[in-house]
């Protein structure tokens, strides 16, 4: 395996390459990446989009972080390619620092959901079932019936939601009902992304101890799929924290192959680091 750190080159040709990926929305990168592996003809690399801050590159423009099973092929000069082998030791109990961008989905009835966003709306109908009203409609609608019918108690309740998340600290502030109904929500969504999470790492090998050294949720993202029917999506967050390894054979396959669902999107790859 190969770990490899890639930016576009200064050529036009590459400025050429990166507008054409850009119009191709999220699976463009994918396209863009596999000009340095034509000569596989399935998709052997995971890969990771950040922007840069600056240092490495101007701001703003595109770094990729690619795990592949061959090394990156540079021959028409399109990148700058920094790669070196990527065999890490890893050891039963040994602790790593980790980041990933992962799609987290529930299968409900054969279809698959948003974690995060079905999380919510399991909550609102429960909630909404409570006051005995018919569930129907779109999240925002939903939001307003419980707004318009809920009663302190309901209020009380959501706040013993808010209290036993990461949103905690903002109940020294005096909230309003739609406030407190939104960080609820997103109380709840946030614990249904770490249950989701904590069911992949035995999966995988390996444990996270979240509440020793709580997990980072950043970058919540719904994206548009071009190409697809209408209204076709999927989201990525990004996840960070510590892990600790229980089965090393079982977490380096799963790091080899990457983890979860739109890997041809960007997400998948665990980036590690001893600690």
């Amino acid at each position: 395996m190969y770990l490899s750190r890639i930016r576009l080159g200064d050529s036009p040709a590459a400025s050429n390459e990166l507008v054409s990926a850009m119009s191709k929305g999220v699976y463009g990168n994918h396209q863009l990446l596999w000009r340095l592996f034509t000569e596989e003809d399935q998709r052997n690399f995971l890969f990771r989009h950040e922007q840069s801050d600056g240092r490495l590159s101007p701001a703003g423009e595109p770094i990729f972080y690619v795990l592949s099973r061959e090394a990156p092929n540079n021959s028409e000069q399109l990148f700058q390619v920094e790669s070196r082998p990527f065999t890490p030791q890893i050891a039963a109990g040994q602790r790593l620092a980790f980041k990933i961008r992962v799609n987290p989905t529930v299968c409900r009835q054969g279809k698959r959901h948003d974690v995060l966003m079905d999380a919510q709306q399991q909550w609102l109908h429960y909630e909404l079932k409570r006051l005995s009203v018919a569930v129907s409609g779109a999240k925002k609608d939903l939001k307003h019936q419980l707004l318009d019918l809920a009663n302190d108690t309901d209020v009380e309740r959501w706040l013993t939601v808010i209290e036993s998340g990461a949103y905690r600290d903002e109940l020294a502030t005096l909230l309003g009902r739609k406030a407190t109904l939104d960080l609820a929500l997103k109380t709840t969504s946030e614990q249904a992304l770490m249950e989701w999470w904590q069911a992949r790492c035995q999966k995988i090998g390996v444990k996270t101890p979240m509440d020793a050294d709580p997990l980072q949720i950043d970058a919540y993202l719904q994206h548009r799929i071009k190409g697809k029917q209408a209204g076709a999506v999927f989201s990525s967050i990004d996840i960070s924290g510590t892990l600790t390894v229980d089965d090393p054979e079982l977490f380096l396959n799963n790091l080899r192959q990457g983890i979860g669902r739109a890997k041809a999107f960007g997400c998948g790859m665990m980036m590690i680091r001893r600690i």
